[in-house]
């Protein structure tokens, strides 16, 4: 008896709706009297259809994005709203160049973009990988970050993200000029007039953060491109995360070498890392080596550790303003750490300059090196390598390690 009253409520809602169903729209539209049975296919509910086999799905749809198409896979439903549903192949949209870097959870692409022809780094993350190490809010939030500070002059814009099969999309700007660490090894230790700009551009990507709400957590030579002019890029935010001004956390990650005292003793941190990490940045590119810190038991109160710094044994190579300046910023106290533009404006290392005016670039870091054609980096690829490009699963490479709690 249930089968059959089911089916006669069905044949009766088939022939029209009643006075009571229709909304203000369909009276004011003149739909309620005598509406057809194809006027109601519209209005039918989306839970009742497959996404796939429907022309336009709710995904892509912003009248129904509080409404989700079934049935949706657990492995793309996972990486949603941030990473959006794409099924076009991506051989259709992009030329793929080179090979830019390898990553623990992908690769990152040099593509030409068939439409506008500009030229794009497109990094694809493996779904398996962020899956097995418990890293999806993490990858979440990383293009969150990107695409609320992305339009700062000297940090990476992100354009699209979305998802495939197996893999994860990052479209962000490309950026030529190769990485910071690779100049280092081209000239060896800076010139304090390139170093100044550098310290200056990367400071005011890091106080904009940290206005912003987030923590970088791996500041570091090789997350620093240069464009064609030679000024910084920051990139990079899979270790970011959202923080506010004055609060903490615990998660121990980041590059070693650039860890600041107070993650390596696994004490609660803010933003005063950062500061820290622009500190060993600006050591390296000044002498081409990374200061060596010790983490020791506290003879007086038992149970804390204490830190000290020593700087490399050709810190008297440089000037009193540099040393100054290192001495601010590697401070084991992050209390009283130099950890703002106000107080780097403040020191001698910047007297003469105002760090404002970095945004201008109007200095060449390229020109003052003499260094003047931008070499592209990459790899060259085979003809077929992209032929079923998303179902590649990237191979695993030396990153920085990371907890999986956040």
């Amino acid at each position: 008896m249930g089968n059959s009253n089911t089916s006669i409520k069905k044949k009766h809602y088939s022939r029209g709706q009643y006075a009571s169903q229709f909304s203000l729209n369909d009276i004011l539209g003149g739909r309620c009297i005598g509406t057809p049975e194809y006027d109601c296919e519209p209005y039918r509910p989306w839970s009742r259809i497959s996404r796939r086999s429907w022309s336009v799905g709710t995904l892509n749809d912003p009248f129904n994005v509080s409404k989700t198409a079934w049935p949706v896979p657990r492995f793309e439903a996972i990486f949603l709203p941030e990473f959006t549903v794409r099924e076009e192949p991506l051989k259709n949209e992009y030329k793929f160049l080179d090979i830019i870097s390898n990553g623990a959870y992908g690769r990152v692409y040099k593509v030409l973009k068939n439409k506008v022809d500009e030229i794009y780094a497109l990094k694809a993350i493996s779904k398996a990988k962020i899956v097995a190490e418990n890293a999806i809010y993490q990858a979440k939030q990383e293009v969150s970050i990107q695409r609320a500070v992305g339009h700062h002059p000297f940090i990476v814009k992100a354009s699209h993200h979305w998802q495939g099969r197996k893999t994860l999309y990052i479209l962000t700007d490309f950026v030529g000029g190769g990485e910071l660490f690779s100049l280092v090894e081209e000239f060896g230790c800076l010139p304090e007039n390139v170093v100044r700009i550098y310290v200056a551009e990367i400071a005011l990507a890091i106080d904009f953060l940290h206005n912003a709400g987030i923590i970088h957590r791996d500041i570091k030579a090789t997350n620093v491109l240069l464009n064609d002019e030679g000024h910084a890029i920051l990139i990079d935010f899979g270790l970011s995360k959202w923080l506010r001004p004055t609060h903490r956390t615990g998660t121990f990650c980041g590059t070693l070498e650039y860890m600041a005292p107070e993650i390596l003793k696994r004490e609660y941190y803010g933003h005063e890392v950062d500061w820290w990490s622009l500190g060993v940045l600006t050591c390296f590119l000044l002498l081409n080596e990374y200061p060596i810190i010790r983490i020791v038991d506290d003879p007086i109160e038992e149970g804390m550790k204490s830190s000290s710094v020593n700087l490399p044994s050709n810190v008297e190579n440089i000037s009193a303003g540099c040393k100054d300046l290192l001495k601010r910023l590697l401070n084991p106290n992050p209390r009283m750490r130099l950890k703002s533009i106000r107080g780097l404006q403040r020191i001698a290392f910047f007297m003469s300059c105002d760090i404002q005016t970095y945004t201008l670039k109007q200095v060449s870091p390229f020109r003052l090196l003499g260094k003047e054609t931008v070499q592209s980096s990459g790899m060259h690829l085979e003809k077929d390598e992209f032929y079923d490009f998303d179902s590649i699963i990237a191979g695993s490479t030396n990153r920085t390690w990371t907890s999986s709690s956040r």
